[in-house]
Formats: C-alpha cells, structure tokens, sequence
C-alpha cells in the first residue's frame, strides 16, 4: 500500500527528512512515532504528494505519489495535523460535502459519529461553534467515512478527551476489519501500543527503529529489580548490564535478553527474596532511542 526508499525532504539549509526507506502492507495499522519536529508530517505530506521530494521515491496505492489521479486519491483518506474546516459549514454539510469529492458512499458514518458520541445537534451546527475536539471528531469521520482503502491520520487523537480516545480506538480496529489500511503518526505511546501491527520511529528525520511490537521490543533491554534479604555487593552484577539503581539490599538494572540467564545464575547466589523481570514496553523503546 505505501513503498518509500530513499525519501528525502530538505527545506534550504534544514534537512527535514533523510534516506526514509518503508513499507506499509495492505490491512495493517502501522503506528509512526516521534517527537515534534521529528519529520512526521513532512513524511505523510510526501506520500501523499502534497509535498514534492528532494531525494528518493514514494509510491502510494501502487502509483507515484502525487500522480495517481482523481480516481485513486478518493481511495485514500487524510487527516491533516492543522486541521481547517468551512467556519459556515455544519458538521453535517462538511461531512457530506467532502464525501461526495470521493464519489464514494459514507457507508462507515452512522457507526463513527455514535462510537464519537456526535450528536444530530451538534451535526446540524455550525463549525464555528465547536470546541477543538468536536472539530476534530468531524476530521476523523469525514477521513474514514467512505471506507477509503488506505487512510493517513495525523496526529488523530489530538483534542480528545479520554472517554472520546477510546472510541477512536475501537473506531480503528473496525476500519482494519473492514479493509482498511491505516497509517497514522502519534507521540502517544500507549495508543500507538495498544492499535498499531508495526511501528516506525523517526528521530531528527531519519527512521532509527521499525518492525512488529514483538521485534521492537526483543532489541530492547529488560528491567531487572532484585531485592534481598540482606545488604549485598552489587558491583558484581553491574557486569552484566546498566545498574540504573542500587541500595543495600536492592538493584534495578537494565540488561539484554542474552545476558538474563547468566545474571539469574549469578543473583540466585545471592540471598535473594524477591525478583521481577519486566518486557520492555513500546515507552522504554522510545525512549532508549531518544537518551
């Protein structure tokens, strides 16, 4: 569905994007983090041919990006991260102008604005009259509503309180059911966590981590805390990984998945009363790229 090598984007002496190579297979939620300022708006603005590269290709749906044409962007659906919508327009008349630019059926629509918790009065207001989250309710809708069958969500939650956040998500994993392929950017760890089949993560423009949630978190080290029923020495155990933290009868360490048997070997000599070992969590990733 999306195939970029080698993209590149520079703004004068600003390198915004650099040597972005990705795939994004057909009926996969693939979740793109980073920082702000990381180069995730520049990349969706260039797979959607909204931006012109200074380096490298994108295809998009089999097609350049950018050249595919009337018939194939209204297969494609995009919320942009600055959302801007028709001040004069209901939500109603936004959804249902925008619906007929693809030429498409709003066939999911009915089941979003309730998931959304959008009322027919709110619909029947103007936009000006809405808060930043019910504008951003509408932006979600009007993207998914024809059942587009690849979808770019910039920065989707943004403006949603926690109940609506939920909502979203389910709105999400029923868009995958229904075929189709999502491609959204967050900073929001825990939602990219709990939706997304891959990941990306973009750091100062470049792609430094990508893969399933399983593959990200294998290439991270465990958190290690051991506690004891007595003060011990704790030097020995910093040869097997980082010692983040130490007291006289307690250790955290961080340590690679290949060094834990040797670590557990040597701890049970100690005279250990408690021992836990943490999976990494998609924030411990992000955070290690981001030190």
């Amino acid at each position: 569905m999306v195939v970029a090598g080698g993209l590149g984007k520079r703004y004068g002496r600003v390198q915004a994007l650099q040597d972005l190579s990705l795939r994004v297979e057909e009926g996969e939620v693939f979740g793109f983090l980073g920082p702000n300022g990381a180069g995730k708006t520049t990349t969706i603005r260039l797979l959607l041919g909204l931006l012109r590269p200074t380096a490298g290709t994108a295809e998009v749906l089999g097609a350049p990006a950018g050249r595919a044409g009337t018939r194939a962007r209204a297969d494609i659906g995009y919320l942009p991260g600055e959302l801007s919508l028709w001040p004069t327009f209901t939500g109603r008349q936004t959804l249902d102008f925008l619906a007929r630019l693809t030429g498409r059926a709003a066939v999911d629509r009915v089941d979003m604005i309730a998931l959304l918790g959008l009322s027919a009065h709110e619909l029947d207001r103007p936009v000006r009259t809405y808060s930043d989250g019910m504008k951003q309710k509408i932006g979600i809708v009007q993207a998914l509503q024809c059942r587009p069958k690849l979808v770019f969500l910039d920065e989707p939650t943004k403006g949603l309180d926690p109940l609506m956040q939920q909502g979203f998500y389910e709105l999400l994993l029923r868009a995958r059911g229904n075929g189709t392929t999502v491609f959204f950017s967050s900073h929001v760890l825990p939602e990219v966590e709990r939706v997304a089949d891959r990941v990306g993560m973009l750091r100062g423009g470049r792609l430094v981590v990508t893969g399933t949630m399983t593959d990200v978190r294998r290439t991270q080290r465990r958190r290690v805390r051991a506690r004891f029923a007595e003060p011990v020495d704790a030097a020995p155990l910093a040869h097997f990984g980082e010692l983040v933290h130490r007291e006289a009868a307690s250790v955290e360490l961080l340590v690679a998945q290949a060094d834990l048997p040797a670590l557990v070997t040597r701890i049970g000599l100690l005279p250990l009363t408690d021992l836990t070992i943490e999976p990494p969590s998609l924030e411990d990733v992000f955070l290690e790229q981001y030190r």
